[in-house]
């Protein structure tokens, strides 16, 4: 079983048949190919050779350098916030996906619990009457380690949403925060409110469509992609994207398709280089 490119060295989905980064074909690897990597001796989380912080905890590492098979994925997200603002510019950010077993999940959560207690017992939040629901925000599906201030961005926001329901900019900068920490599902919940609300932001629809990849939820990745086209036909990423998420669910004749539409979309982008990139590998 591969679990990551030994090509390209991306973080690939295990029941991937080419990686979606570089177009490899994973199905003629040998399932015993191994690579090195540093595991943490707090959480267990698995980080490559040359990381001196664990992504999984945020420790400085101090596990021995070993081995393992490993596999990876890419998908490429239209939009990406910092502690809730808009990025004025587009830009093109990867997506990482990991799988990470029982304990390693524990050891994630249990990490960020802990910190989120000290910060929320330092500002006397449990002082005041009124619970804090970091708990929930915690408990997610995440591919690592959950930064401590994007939790508490996150409250913030929660609280502005809650104070002012139609404050959309607020609902769609929570859901571009949650996607970015990982916390996928609810994510999408805010995506899919927002959208009730805005239908015609092909971009928010295509960051709902990266969470839906991300939980291995293809065809309603690729649902909400294809609908982000109808309100914006030449959205170079979308095609692009498409292109990458019916490649990760097998249907490689379907990518090629939306590959060539990412390259005629702009040839000379670094969007259009990229899909070119995965047609000529295939």
């Amino acid at each position: 079983m591969v679990r990551f490119c030994p090509d390209c060295g991306t973080d690939l989905k295990t029941e991937f048949k080419y990686c979606p980064s570089c177009g490899f074909n994973l199905q003629e690897i040998n399932s015993e190919q191994k690579e090195t990597i540093i595991e943490c001796e707090n959480c267990g989380m698995e980080n490559p050779p040359k990381t001196d912080i664990c992504q999984g905890c945020g420790i400085k590492l101090k596990g021995e350098i070993k081995t393992t098979v490993r596999s990876t994925s890419k998908v490429y997200s239209q939009q990406k916030t910092q502690k809730g603002k808009k990025k004025e510019q587009q830009t093109v950010a990867i997506v990482e996906s990991k799988e990470i077993d029982s304990k390693k999940i524990f050891g994630i959560v249990a990490g960020v619990l802990v910190g989120c207690f000290i910060i929320l017992f330092a500002a006397g939040v449990f002082d005041r009457p009124a619970p804090s629901n970091i708990t929930s925000n915690v408990n997610q599906n995440q591919s690592s380690g959950v930064d401590l201030s994007a939790l508490q961005r996150i409250n913030e926001l929660e609280a502005t949403v809650k104070a002012n329901p139609e404050n959309n900019q607020a609902l769609l900068d929570l859901a571009h925060l949650r996607n970015d920490s990982g916390m996928f599902e609810k994510a999408i919940e805010n995506y899919l409110e927002y959208l009730n609300r805005v239908p015609e932001n092909a971009e928010a629809r295509i960051d709902m469509g990266v969470c839906y990849y991300n939980l291995g939820k293809y065809n309603e990745a690729i649902a909400a992609m294809t609908k982000a086209l109808e309100h914006s036909p030449n959205h170079q990423i979308g095609h692009l994207n498409l292109g990458i998420v019916n490649l990760a669910a097998g249907n490689v004749e379907k990518s090629k398709e939306w590959l060539q539409k990412a390259v005629a979309l702009g040839p000379e982008t670094e969007v259009g280089k990229r899909a070119q990139e995965l047609l000529t590998s295939h």
